[in-house]
């Protein structure tokens, strides 16, 4: 998530876009797992219409994180950077907002689920040794470490400004990150029928090229900035997105159907079709921010301001929604309906006032720009 960069004078309407599906995204995608996480690792089984519905809600939401690490490498790759103004404005208030959350999360789940609190633990989750209490904030030490060097791919970027410079590098890495972690998946499961293995490697170390996350940054500069794919035609990004979907959708049933468990791996974001997907959906909001404009026809800054906040708030929110609205006998898709107006209508009404008032904590607390 981008977040703290160094203002531009004017707000891009198609970047406000991008962020507003992403956060839906992500929204919905958590509130998906919390009626799928069981179908996943096989202690749920349901009927294939609902089995159809949540995988696509699931898919659908795990789109969110590469549109906004596509956003990050749009606006913050797009000049060169003083270093130290970019700590200064970018890296260190999303280090401080990390910390507030952490320590938020740490005791908000020792009240909800009465847990004993260990201040240890918590010093751990601090200083980036122990997963945080709530599972999205996996994202904050992730998006932490890719600003540090930021300054410097953009020094990088802007001097060889031309992707055919890149495309060794890029393939490299997408074949370490994403396409063996594809095959993988099915080799490991279906042919040596152990899903610990990790039977294909790439032996060439590629960590220095940032990864599958850095791969998001990096793609995204270049399609929003240099249009990398403006010369293909949207109805074959269509195509191609729908195949990628429909494959990925049969090989997760395909895994399911078969007790392959943990089979959530077809849905992280170090696999081709949420790779694809993710970047053609960011491309087609760049294209089309015109025609979501003209059918929209309200101001959405609002929402795109405050896009990061909801991030940090809907997870508590789903909590104790799902700890103190009872909601049995309810159908499982309008449970999901309802955490995801719940986790994104809740968060948005507790950042109004920061948004509108409390501007100064909304900007430290929320990262609200």
């Amino acid at each position: 998530m981008q977040q703290n960069e160094i203002k531009e004078t004017k707000r891009e309407e198609w970047i406000d876009y991008a962020r507003i599906c992403a956060i839906c995204c992500v929204v919905l995608c958590h509130a998906t797992q919390e009626y799928y996480n069981g179908v996943l690792n096989g202690t749920e089984h349901v009927r294939f219409l609902f089995w159809g519905i949540e995988t696509t809600f699931f898919t659908i939401g795990r789109l969110g994180v590469p549109i906004f690490l596509a956003i990050s490498g749009t606006l913050l790759l797009n000049r060169e950077k003083n270093i130290f103004r970019f700590y200064r404005k970018s890296l260190i208030p999303m280090i401080v907002a990390t910390e507030i959350w952490t320590v938020f999360n740490y005791f908000f789940v020792c009240i909800v689920y009465e847990r004993e609190i260990v201040l240890p633990d918590l010093i751990k989750e601090m200083l980036f040794m122990k997963d945080g209490e709530l599972s999205h904030m996996w994202y904050m030490p992730m998006i932490i470490g890719m600003y540090v060097f930021i300054p410097f791919l953009a020094k990088v970027i802007n001097y060889y400004e031309n992707i055919k410079y890149f495309i060794i590098p890029i393939t490299i890495v997408w074949i370490d990150t994403m396409l063996i972690p594809t095959i993988n998946v099915f080799y490991n499961r279906t042919i040596m029928q152990d899903e610990s293995l990790e039977t294909l490697v790439f032996l060439p170390d590629v960590n220095f090229g940032g990864g599958a996350y850095g791969l998001y940054i990096i793609l995204g500069y270049f399609i929003g900035r240099k249009k990398l794919l403006q010369r293909v035609k949207t109805s074959i990004l269509l195509i191609v997105s729908v195949v990628l979907f429909a494959a990925n959708t049969a090989g997760q049933y395909y895994l399911y159907s078969n007790d392959y468990f943990s089979s959530g791996s077809m849905l992280w974001y170090n696999i081709v079709p949420i790779f694809a997907m993710g970047l053609t959906l960011y491309e087609l909001i760049r294209r089309y921010h015109n025609v979501i404009k003209h059918i929209v026809r309200i101001d959405m800054a609002f929402l795109a301001r405050c896009s990061f906040g909801i991030y940090l708030l809907h997870k508590p929110v789903m909590v104790l929604w799902s700890k103190y609205v009872p909601l049995s006998g309810v159908n499982v898709i309008l449970k999901i309906i309802l955490l995801f107006i719940a986790g994104f209508g809740i968060s948005l009404i507790i950042l109004l006032p920061f948004y509108l008032k409390w501007k100064r904590v909304g900007k430290i607390v929320f990262l609200i720009k």
